[in-house]
């Protein structure tokens, strides 16, 4: 079994703070030991504190040598002795790598001074050395930065990362920190208004529902009570994206704790925690001024573009944060950001570790906000560092794997999908067992990859095998258990079992009405299978009642040209058909389509779908011609991506016999 070991330095003054480090090491190492690691904490306490003539600094001094993480605690004082068991642990790392050294200082209350030893440590700290310390002033935002560090010294991947749900930074269902009772979120006057406007919105929603109960004909109440309602769901989304980028800005700073940082680099993460975004961002503005300064004068200042880089991936995540700025010039600004980064990384010789963490966060950016044909690119680029580092067969170059499948996934191409999460399970299972996190996913996107092929009873499969564990290891009332619950109701759907599909999607929906709240896209994305249910079952007033539902939140949370949205308007579309409404079918359908054809591409499967629906009510108006247009689309897509024996295929070459036979 794998041990961490961590020696823990401090003064008499940070008692308190020990203990608590002492009590998360505790709760930790029961979560790392399920999965074969053990968390063993060295204080100064563990041996006998009298000094003697013996030099017992010397055994602690030696204990050092053999850690892996080596953590100084300071406030106001800075003792002879931990500073002294400070520079024996720099001078380790130096010549062995380890331990790793990082430094906190909590931060001065109001009539407290730093002594002149402390004063001198810190600035000798920063200027010789480049060491930038970890700020803290509460229990919470301690918790954080270790618990962010301890995660990049164990990198086997065997423990989940760190997640933030709902605002609380969790560790496998252990809380680690609310967002609210961080600095840089308590300091920061745009998020302290969003937090206070959402606050206050509830109460509003409610008394203007009352008042529309109250007169139920008033277009003006039924109208403001709307707006308040659509307000609120974007602005819950948008509170939760900020929350994202406060999160993954301090886990940037995280991964920087080792690394040599400029004056100005050092301001602006002070600025950060401190809550001001603007200072923070006209700072790292101002280096990206003088980064362009740097790159034309590369091979003589490779370390300053190094850190220059550092610092826009930094500033990727403060520009998200920032909701003085509209979400679409946010993107904007954040893939400009990247390609920049990445270009410069390219031509610098960045560390291909940290160029595998720029690319890997690039990645996901783009693919949060559908950008599928630029992912996919950067995606192979990243494959081809992982398997040229850690060869075909490791669990690193397996994360690759899972990421392009599930990018093909999104793009309709699902034998491509299937073959590369097929190969990420092939290394999961192997090097990680069967009921690791990473495995319990690659069963669900195997799942999610039969389902859209119509094998139905092997997609169930898959989603059965990964639930066992998934509801082991996490439990019942989990999001990630509602997701599987979701996927299953799905399965069954399409097989006609439609007692256990509401079974299935009313569990999910418990969930995520409950973890996620009414205004999130997974809420929604119930909503709308659900509504497919009522639509299979010739309900069509339930079936539009929930598909309506799931439409306000894409659109208040993604807008109208995004492709959740899109497949809400088909969704809203085939009930019309099924009810044979089918101009306002028609009406749906083009809107679903037009955003396919802008965002997929006309080659995608899910455009295809598109094609064929179209087609259909076309055949069903006598529009022939019309109909055999959209139909051959549809055939050539679902022929080269689904191949000839797919349903689909089938079903569009009967169509197109049918019509032929008809107008002949």
């Amino acid at each position: 079994m794998k041990t961490i070991k961590i020696f823990l330095a401090s003064s008499e003054e940070l008692t308190e703070d020990r203990n608590a480090f002492g009590n998360l090491v505790r709760r930790l190492d029961k979560i790392y030991e399920k999965r074969g690691i053990r968390i063993e904490l060295f204080e100064w306490e563990d041996y006998d504190a009298a000094y003697n003539d013996c030099r017992k600094q010397d055994e602690y001094n030696d204990q050092i040598k053999t850690s892996d993480m080596f953590l100084a605690l300071f406030h106001t004082k800075a003792g002879k002795f931990t500073i002294e068991e400070f520079n024996v642990a720099t001078e380790e790392f130096k010549k062995h790598a380890s331990p790793k050294v990082y430094t906190y200082c909590k931060d001065l209350q109001e009539g407290e001074q730093e002594s002149p030893e402390l004063a001198d440590f810190k600035q000798k700290l920063f200027e010789e050395m480049g060491h930038y310390w970890s700020r803290y002033n509460n229990r919470d935002s301690m918790q954080l930065h270790f618990v962010m560090q301890l995660q990049l010294v164990e990198t086997s991947g065997m423990v989940e990362k760190l997640k933030l749900e709902e605002g609380t930074v969790m560790l496998e269902g252990m809380p680690i920190a609310k967002i609210d009772n961080l600095q840089f979120a308590a300091g920061n006057e745009a998020y302290q208004k969003m937090s206070a406007e959402l606050a206050a919105l509830p109460e509003k929603i409610e008394k203007a529902r009352q008042r529309v109960e109250k007169f139920p004909d008033d277009e003006d109440l039924i109208d403001d009570l709307q707006q308040k309602l659509n307000r609120y769901n974007k602005l819950k989304d948008e509170f939760a994206q900020i929350q994202k980028s406060l999160f993954e800005t301090a886990q940037r700073i995280a991964a920087m704790q080792l690394e040599q940082v400029s004056d100005m680099l050092r301001r602006a993460i002070e600025a950060f925690e401190d809550g001001n975004l603007e200072r923070a961002n006209t700072l790292l503005d101002e280096i990206a001024h003088e980064a362009e300064h740097h790159m034309e004068q590369l091979e003589q200042q490779r370390a300053l573009v190094h850190q220059d880089i550092e610092a826009f991936m930094l500033q990727a995540k403060t520009v998200m944060a920032d909701a003085s700025i509209v979400i679409n010039e946010r993107i904007r600004l954040v893939i400009d950001i990247y390609v920049k980064a990445d270009d410069w990384a390219q031509r610098s010789a960045f560390p291909q570790e940290k160029y595998i963490n720029l690319l890997d966060d690039y990645i996901s950016f783009l693919c949060i906000f559908a950008f599928y044909d630029n992912a996919l690119t950067i995606s192979f680029r990243l494959l081809a560092i992982r398997e040229s580092i850690y060869g075909f067969e490791h669990t690193n170059t397996a994360i690759s794997y899972n990421n392009i499948g599930s990018i093909y996934y999104h793009q309709g191409q699902l034998s491509k999908a299937l073959e590369f999460h097929l190969k990420a399970l092939s290394v999961y299972e192997r090097e990680l067992g069967i009921e690791h996190p990473n495995t319990i996913k690659t069963y669900i996107n195997i799942g999610a990859v039969y389902d859209c092929l119509g094998d139905y009873p092997k997609a169930l499969d898959y989603y059965i095998k990964a639930l066992k564990k998934q509801e082991k290891n996490f439990g019942f009332d989990n999001p990630d258990t509602a997701t599987l619950y979701n996927n299953i109701g799905v399965a069954y759907g399409e097989l006609g079992l439609y007692p256990m599909t509401f079974e299935y999607y009313l569990k999910a929906l418990t969930i995520r009405e409950k973890m996620l709240g009414l205004g999130h896209p997974l809420t929604a994305e119930t909503y709308d299978n659900i509504g497919m249910t009522y639509n299979s079952l010739g309900n069509y007033s339930k079936a539009l009642e929930f598909h309506f539902k799931a439409l306000a939140i894409y659109e208040s949370v993604f807008g109208q040209n995004h492709p959740d949205t899109a497949i809400s308007y088909n969704n809203i579309g085939a009930v019309y058909n099924s009810s044979h409404d089918y101009p306002k079918a028609l009406n749906y359908y083009f809107k679903a389509l037009y955003i396919k054809e802008k965002i997929m591409g006309m080659n995608n499967t899910s455009t295809a779908i598109s094609y064929y629906n179209i087609g259909g009510i076309y055949s069903k108006q006598s529009d022939y011609p019309k109909a055999l247009d959209f139909y051959l689309k549809a055939l050539e897509i679902f022929e080269n991506h689904l191949g000839p024996e797919h349903p689909n295929t089938h079903a569009v070459k009967m169509s197109i016999k049918r019509i032929k036979a008809m107008t002949n």
